[in-house]
């Protein structure tokens, strides 16, 4: 049974740096992985963070410095969301209470916090590329050390992965890739390569093969054969390969050596094979076979369940809040995710050739249910961003209306294709932008660049929804009208409005989003305006509040419409002598919502010279990385929270 007080943690206490883990026997080690998992479940449960992968790859965190020396052996893990167990034995333990936290320790890696980092880690596939790239870069200098990067089975499914391993197997550096193969990614992993990788593991018979036909290649270096002979002997070997379509020979034929699999949870194994890998100067790739969650027992049963948690209660195990029982039924809050997942549901039901695709995001996104539903219609890529979007192109293109679903961090991996393979020809696919705004994990997974992006991509239209009816009617229209690419963005949020219970949604209604909507009528003498998107219109109007006390009574429109803007009626405002404008919005100021609206009144003020236009102010994120933290916190800090922005309204409008 787990509980919150602290476990025993005799090895672990003992620990400051990685050199006190070398003089641990393997009985110890085996110790002080227990301590570590200990350590990982109490301390998550009160912080939340990334559970089960972090559980998986303790043994192999351990082994790894226990054979190499960081930092000047280094360490690129990819996304870098299972690196808790380096953290914890680089000297960060005392800190590992703030995981997570404003101001406290990153729930990914980044050098800023350790000389063990050695690369900022958050988006999946990049590892072997960083490492790549280290290793030629070390070589070049003459410095020392190996260079050893971690990935997961799902990321290696992603492009950049594959390209990586194609030219690391080219050019033959020095570079170890440990394969930490759970079979589980964000959502379950899906595709040939995995497939792959599962038929390997149903193979362990080939390591007593490979030791045979190695014990016969040493025997017989000993022997003074004819060349001929030995010309046979290798044809025999590459059918006998081939013929039983061996582990590994994907990777060895690209010139990379493949050795395992390997039990990811038997320290000394482990340790072993990273031995053998050190010892060589070639291109190694070990996989290991590991457990997701292991250790603790609901992780291990539902690793997807356990792969990112708030935080839980130990005993029982992450459960849902049992509400006390009252004269009122309470609905359970959606979030817009949950939305969007709804109406493609309703939709797809009145729309045969509505297809979802997803980039390995269908449990967060909430795809899942969509593809319950619709199996024959739901497609989920694995984590390949680049793909989803130009596969979406090819359906459109055809005939059917896909709709892609992912968050905004992930869509910037995709831009290219974005431009060249939807935009270009004008092809109807949705784009359903999760995530849109700030998160809590950090700089690499903030959603705040979509808006200034794709309002220079030609044939787009940009859409936020002010709540969640309106992103119903959003979906609906999107559909229906299929007139070229739309993005549909919204926040990781609790959908405003969606108070109806799952099966009780108001049928749809098709609207112009290119027309906004006043939402809070204002003193119209006093040429106050506000223009905020998505989640910021009902922000603003808790704002309006305070400003309402001071005398202070703007008019609050709807911007639902990014791109294209509502000319006709914004045309109206900025005209006016005399009026200020405030617009707001939860992106980037440079290239943002702000900025079109700017660029609009210039234009306006080149065809009227001399005109008197209203004067403009913009409420956006300021040009610079946002920390991690919860997201009350970091939207105080760039300035979007009610009470600073009622602030600079006040300070503007008075």
């Amino acid at each position: 049974m787990y509980t919150l007080a602290k476990p025993t943690t005799t090895f672990l206490d003992a620990l400051v740096t990685p050199a006190e883990l070398k003089k641990l026997n393997s009985e110890e080690l085996n110790s002080l992985a227990c301590e570590i998992r200990q350590e990982i479940i109490t301390s998550l449960a009160k912080t939340g963070g990334h559970l089960a992968s972090n559980l998986g790859v303790v043994e192999i965190t351990i082994a790894m410095h226990k054979v190499f020396n960081s930092p000047e052996d280094l360490f690129l893990w990819d996304v870098g969301h299972q690196a808790y167990v380096h953290k914890m034995l680089t000297g960060r333990r005392d800190r590992f209470s703030t995981l997570r936290q404003f101001k406290g320790l990153s729930g990914f890696i980044n050098p800023l916090e350790s000389e063990h980092d050695a690369f900022v880690a958050g988006h999946s596939s990049t590892s072997i590329s960083l490492a790549v790239g280290m290793a030629l870069a070390k070589a070049h200098l003459k410095q020392s050390g190996k260079v050893v990067a971690v990935i997961g089975d799902g990321g290696l499914t992603g492009g950049m992965a594959l390209e990586a391993i194609n030219h690391l197997g080219h050019i033959q550096k020095d570079v170890i890739i440990i394969l930490n193969d759970n079979e589980m990614s964000i959502s379950e992993n899906v595709g040939g390569l995995t497939k792959y990788m599962k038929r390997i593991k149903e193979t362990f018979f080939y390591k007593d093969i490979k030791k045979q036909i190695d014990f016969i290649e040493n025997k017989l270096d000993q022997a003074k054969l004819n060349p001929a002979v030995w010309e046979l002997i290798e044809m025999v070997k590459k059918q006998a390969k081939d013929r039983f379509d061996t582990p590994g020979i994907v990777f060895e034929k690209l010139g990379i050596n493949y050795s395992g699999p390997v039990d990811g949870h038997d320290v000394s194994a482990v340790i072993a094979a990273l031995n053998n890998a050190k010892s060589k100067s070639t291109p190694q790739i070990i996989h290991f076979i590991t457990q997701k969650g292991k250790g603790y027992a609901p992780a291990e049963a539902d690793s997807i369940k356990y792969h990112g948690v708030p935080a839980f209660a130990l005993e029982p195990a992450l459960t849902e809040r049992v509400e006390p029982v009252t004269s009122v039924v309470r609905p359970k809050a959606k979030t817009y995710s949950d939305i969007f997942t709804q109406a493609l549901i309703d939709v797809a039901a009145l729309e045969p050739n509505l297809v979802a695709i997803t980039p390995a995001t269908a449990e967060g996104s909430g795809l899942v249910k969509f593809g319950k539903a619709y199996p024959d219609r739901f497609f989920d890529v694995a984590i390949c961003e680049q793909h989803a979007v130009t596969m979406a192109g090819g359906m459109a293109k055809v005939g059917l209306k896909p709709v892609v679903s992912i968050y905004s961090t992930f869509l910037q991996r995709a831009m290219d294709q974005v431009v060249h393979d939807v935009a270009i020809m004008n092809l109807p696919v949705l784009f359903g932008i999760d995530r849109g705004g700030l998160v809590e994990d950090g700089e690499t997974h903030q959603g705040v660049f979509d808006i200034a992006w794709l309002r220079t991509v030609p044939n787009f239209r940009v859409w936020a929804p002010k709540d969640a009816v309106e992103l119903r009617n959003m979906v609906y229209t999107a559909i229906k009208q299929a007139s070229g690419p739309v993005a549909i963005r919204f926040p990781r949020e609790k959908a405003i409005d969606a108070v109806l219970l799952e099966g009780d949604e108001q049928p749809f209604s098709e609207i112009d989003p290119a027309t906004w909507e006043v939402v809070v009528e204002g003193n119209k003498a006093s040429g106050l305006y506000v223009l905020a998107t998505g989640a910021m219109v009902e922000t603003a109007k808790q704002a309006l509040l305070g400003l309402s006390q001071a005398g202070i009574k703007p008019t609050l429109i709807n911007a639902r419409s990014i791109k294209p803007l509502d000319e006709k009626l914004l045309a109206s405002l900025l005209s006016q002598p005399g009026a200020r404008i405030v617009t707001l919005e939860e992106g980037v100021l440079t290239g943002g919502f702000g900025s079109a609206v700017l660029e609009y009144g210039a234009k306006l003020r080149f065809s009227k010279p001399g005109a008197k236009l209203a004067e403009v102010a913009c409420i956006a994120l300021p040009d610079q990385f946002v920390e991690h933290g919860a997201r009350p916190i970091l939207l105080e800090q760039v300035g979007l929270s009610v009470e600073r922005i009622s602030e600079t309204m006040t300070e503007f409008f008075g």
